[in-house]
């Protein structure tokens, strides 16, 4: 299953659309509370989203820090979150 489109929300939600015409609603409010994902509380940040085959990349928004390694989240990361 591939991630055709990602829209980011003002909410902290991001709608993943696949190939298939399956799409997730996927609610990051907890997750951005989190040490690895808390750089993303910046919305600007947060809907700098791209996506590569079933991983979600936020690049940084501040050039000068374009050397850190990008935020992800893959497809299982998503499907294991939605289990609980």
């Amino acid at each position: 299953m591939r991630i055709l489109k990602v829209t980011p929300n003002d909410d902290y939600s991001i709608l993943i659309e696949f190939e298939g015409g399956d799409n997730i609603l996927f609610n990051m409010q907890r997750l951005v509370n989190t040490i690895r994902y808390s750089s993303l509380k910046d919305i600007e940040r947060f809907k700098n989203i791209r996506i590569e085959d079933k991983t979600i990349f936020w690049q940084e928004v501040d050039s000068s820090k374009e050397n850190m390694m990008p935020i992800m989240l893959t497809l299982d990361n998503i499907l294991f979150a939605l289990r609980d």
